[in-house]
Parts: structure tokens; sequence; C-alpha cells
């Protein structure tokens, strides 16, 4: 087995509402503080298979318009099922929600970083 991804470091504005979004729609769970030297510490968040979310302190810093990451579920309709509740909560949704070539849509997270919710067949 190669390299892998397994955390992806986010600037944050408001660790308590990210950290809200991604426990209530993706299943994470805190994990720990990350101290920063003098720096106020970063918040770690774990998914069920072990990946890491680090939320820091948000810069002046902005990401291309293009950058996002995406979650995959399980099934087209756990998608549209996911999409209907974080609408229905008042989450973003940044494109609406489509079938094909597969099932997807993107919202943003309280930071505004782009987040893609998709279900392709030919990747299970």
């Amino acid at each position: 087995m190669g390299p892998e991804v397994r955390h992806l470091h986010l600037a944050s504005r408001d660790h308590a509402a990210s950290r809200s979004f991604y426990e209530t729609y993706f299943g994470f769970r805190f994990d720990s503080l990350f101290p920063r030297g003098d720096q106020p510490a970063a918040t770690i968040l774990r998914s069920p298979s072990g990946f890491q979310i680090y939320l820091e302190g948000a810069s002046g810093d902005r990401l291309p318009e293009w950058f996002h990451f995406g979650f995959f579920v399980e099934s087209a309709a756990a998608c549209r099922e996911l999409h209907d509740r974080m609408r229905h909560d008042g989450v973003p949704i940044a494109r609406p929600l489509v079938s094909e070539p597969f099932t997807n849509y993107f919202c943003t997270d309280p930071d505004s970083h782009l987040v893609q919710v998709y279900f392709d067949p030919h990747a299970v």
C-alpha cells in the first residue's frame, strides 16, 4: 500500500460552527486540540474511518474558486436525502443537486469552503 491522504487542514473563523457542521452531516467527532505555540490550538476532528480535519484560525489567504473536497456517500438516495436535510437546515447549496453523469451537489461549510457530496456508481 502506498501513501494515502489522512488529514485536511482548513482555515476556520468559527471552530464551534465548523465542528458542528462536520459532526452533524459527516459523522466526525472531536479528537483533540493541537497546540500551536503562542497561537490558539487547532481543533482536530476525526471521522469513523480515521480521516482527520484540522481547523485552525483563518488568515487572509483565499483558495482558488475551484478548490473543493468531496464526501462519497453510499447511494444516490443517500445523496438526495443529505441534500434535502442540509437545505432544510439552511446550509448554503452552492451548486444544485444533479443526477448526471452521477448524483452530486456542492454546499459550503461555515467558513465558505466548497464541499461536494456525491455518489458515483462507477466508484463502488
